[in-house]
């Protein structure tokens, strides 16, 4: 017992010397850890973009383009950008934006660490990326100052450049940087322009289920495009509409209505295609005065001698002089076939179809069925009959014209709807026609139409093709004949002479 006793305190002793040595190595680690962490961070750091450069920011804008009553007949622009003011973004489109993409952006400073444990637990138990954790302040980083490279380093920039940027701006200016500079499909950047693009007007303007539709695009704008693939936006839509209820932003019967009502597009055609010809003049002088840059991304206003409902007359009447031709020349067919190119008739998308159709309009279309009677053809949404009667110019019978997969051009008559429309058998064997009308007056140009079809063939007939002299030469023979001692009434022999 005495021999236990002497030595317990050397016992006890170890013991209180091996717990001070473990504290030590993990107050060694943890220094270590900190340095290590301290020493990243620097590194990281280091090559940091200013976020103070925001202040001034400026982001390329839409040179437009007016005719000579303030009308927009064209744009230049690398991005398709409406800047807007926070305000002019509804609070319906805020709280979609926020509900699907950052549901604690007014809470959080620029990182939402919960989220991105969620996230990390979900891939982990997945085995892949199957939620994203970054805020909508770390997208903006992305977009505005890094590469789009998936790499640890930028992920730590990115972080560090969204903590910088709540500490600086305010939300409502963090969330109108993201809103104007975010991409949405179809060249469109920011929601005022894709508001613009797809529906037809601004975002003040947009309803519930619209809002929802563009709050969901920014995660993959091509895969959710609600022109390319409107069942695919319509769950997405949906989807944002749902997080929205979750969120107590919106009530079950709203959300319930909403779902209910089938996407409505009102696609913006392109305005340059009214006058291309004319519009690609304006570029080339912009260009040499101001460069390239100033044109494409300074926003300028340009105002045009042109007229647009004279241009208008001039493409229809350029059209409808070239049909006329053609029917003088009767059919030629040589028509191209999609079944003889190994493609099925009901997957077949024409580059023509990317536009609405419009009345009175030529498009090249599907052949998709031919009878005795009547030949069934399809382009983009629409559809049509062709009866023999429609045919009779070209002295054929229908199934020795057309067959199934025949690609032929057609005059829009009517459309309706329901996408039925009624069109009339025409004829593009590549003939081609110029037109310019010009103000004797001033000599400004009020319309220029430089070929058939612009985005067959940029060469602008009316500007750049060679014609032969013809009688414009005449009056430099008659006035060397008249420096000669000839009068105009004098009657030279038109025939060869013999000295």
């Amino acid at each position: 017992m005495d021999l236990l006793a002497q030595n317990a305190p050397s016992v006890e002793s170890g013991e209180r010397s091996l717990v001070e040595y473990v504290v030590f190595a993990l107050l060694v680690l943890l220094a270590a850890a900190v340095g290590a962490g301290a020493g990243l961070l620097l590194v990281y750091s280091t090559d940091l973009p200013q976020v103070e450069q925001l202040e001034h920011y400026r982001p390329s804008t839409v040179t437009e383009l007016y005719d000579d009553q303030s009308r927009v007949i064209g744009t230049f622009a690398l991005q398709r950008r409406v800047v807007a003011t926070y305000d002019d973004y509804p609070e319906v489109l805020r709280n979609a934006l926020v509900s699907i993409e950052d549901k604690d952006f007014y809470a959080h400073s620029g990182i939402n660490f919960w989220r991105i444990a969620g996230a990390a637990y979900r891939d982990i138990e997945s085995g892949g990326k199957v939620q994203g954790a970054s805020t909508l302040t770390m997208q903006l980083a992305r977009n505005l100052f890094l590469s789009p490279d998936r790499s640890f380093h930028r992920k730590i920039q990115e972080a560090l450049l969204a903590i910088q940027m709540e500490r600086r701006f305010t939300k409502p200016q963090i969330f109108t940087l993201y809103a104007n500079q975010i991409f949405l499909g179809h060249g469109a950047y920011g929601f005022e322009a894709a508001s613009e693009y797809y529906f037809g007007k601004p975002a003040k303007q947009l309803k519930l289920e619209e809002a929802a539709l563009l709050a969901g695009l920014p995660k993959a704008p091509q895969y959710y495009s609600p022109i390319a693939h409107p069942d695919r936006a319509q769950k997405r839509r949906n989807l944002v509409i749902n997080a929205m209820l979750e969120d107590g932003r919106i009530t079950s019967v709203q959300a319930a209505e909403a779902k209910t009502k089938p996407i409505q597009l009102n696609v913006q055609k392109d305005p340059n295609s009214l006058a291309p010809n004319f519009v690609e003049e304006i570029r080339r002088y912009l260009e040499a005065k101001y460069g390239s840059d100033q044109v494409h991304e300074g926003g300028l206003r340009v105002y045009t001698s042109l007229d647009m409902d004279m241009q208008h007359a001039a493409n229809h009447a350029i059209l409808d002089g070239l049909a006329a031709y053609e029917h003088r020349q009767k059919w030629r067919g040589n028509l191209a076939n999609v079944v003889a190119q190994g493609q099925r008739v009901d997957r077949y998308e024409d580059p023509d179809w990317d536009q609405e159709p419009e009345v009175n309009g030529y498009i090249h279309a599907l052949v998709t069925s031919v009878s005795p009677a009547a030949a069934q053809i399809r382009y983009g949404q629409h559809t049509a009959t062709i009866s023999q009667s429609d045919v009779a110019w070209t002295q054929r019978k229908l199934p020795a014209l057309l067959a199934s997969g025949d690609i032929v051009y057609v005059k829009v008559l009517s459309l309706d709807a329901g996408g039925k429309s009624k069109v009339t058998l025409e004829q593009d064997s590549g003939a081609q026609g110029a037109l310019v009308a010009i103000d004797n007056a001033t000599g400004e140009i009020k319309a220029m139409v430089g070929g058939r079809d612009y985005n067959f063939s940029k060469f602008n007939r009316a500007t750049q093709a060679l014609r032969q002299v013809g009688s414009s030469f005449k009056p430099y023979v008659y006035t060397a004949v008249i420096d000669q001692g000839g009068s105009p009434d004098e009657t030279i022999m038109d025939a060869p002479v013999t000295f």
